[in-house]
């Protein structure tokens, strides 16, 4: 699919041409008419215990992706959302808790791989649902184009927790396994032998590559990741191999091959 087709749809999920998302503003102010003296006031509206919970993290996503978990503090989240630090201990119960709930909540979420996978699969004669993972690799791309201050956000954590004593330092030397984990599970259509070591190996490229054009895109405001991982793509999976299992448009759908036997689980 070329780069024009693949900006299509961009275009569609909101991001703009140059690669950054374009800002969704929220409020929880409501305008509230006055009919004593026909004037407008502004009444804040009570949040309710998941709108409060998704401001905080939202306040510590931003933070984080600036100061690191060893340059905030609670009071920066405080001040944020406009809340005091003893009432912000009514919804986390620390520093580290949180830091985890951003991790966890925030950045490797059930949400961004059902983006990925959804548009990657297809569905065989046989009612098997089978997934394109040069497509998968492409919309995690393109998800994560919608989200620089997360990926901001995981590059500075990462760094930070090369320090054995970082909280977070056991969840990213443990992240591309668990990673994997899922990944691996998953019914994949790939070349004629790949097996799952090799398969695994080309997982790890993957995840390299797309972290650091991610690096280069956070500190180069003119640089296109799409056309960056585009032509990265190119070479990971060139064309004569992967021909015909990168995208399910490639699949004429009055195939009536089952295609699992062409899937990494039975191969396994």
């Amino acid at each position: 699919m070329t780069l024009a087709a693949w900006q299509q749809i961009l275009d569609q999920h909101g991001v703009a041409a140059s690669g950054r998302p374009k800002p969704i503003l929220a409020s929880h102010e409501v305008t509230v008419r006055d009919t004593t003296s026909a004037k407008r006031f502004e009444k804040r509206k009570r949040m309710t215990q998941e709108e409060r919970h998704l401001q905080i993290l939202r306040a510590a996503s931003k933070i984080l992706a600036v100061k690191g978990d060893w340059g905030m503090s609670l009071q920066d989240i405080s001040d944020e959302i406009g809340i005091s630090e003893a009432a912000l201990y009514h919804y986390i119960a620390s520093k580290e808790d949180l830091l985890a709930m951003v991790l966890t909540e925030g950045y490797d979420t059930t949400e961004s791989n059902e983006f990925a996978a959804f548009s990657a699969s297809a569905v065989d004669a046989d009612g098997h649902c089978v997934y394109y993972y040069p497509r998968y690799c492409l919309n995690t791309v393109l998800y994560n184009m919608q989200r620089p201050e997360m990926i901001q956000l995981l590059c500075v954590l990462s760094g930070e927790a090369l320090n054995p004593d970082h909280p977070a330092h056991q969840f990213f030397t443990g992240r591309h396994i668990r990673r994997w984990e899922m990944i691996g599970s998953m019914n994949w259509l790939l070349p004629n032998g790949m097996n799952e070591e090799r398969f695994f190996d080309l997982y790890t490229l993957v995840a390299s590559a797309i972290d650091g054009l991610q690096l280069r895109w956070l500190a180069d405001d003119s640089l296109d990741l799409l056309e960056e991982w585009m032509h990265f793509s190119d070479v990971i999976f060139p064309a004569n191999v992967w021909g015909g299992i990168s995208d399910p448009s490639e699949r004429n759908p009055d195939d009536p091959r089952c295609l699992m036997p062409y899937t990494l689980q039975e191969r396994s």
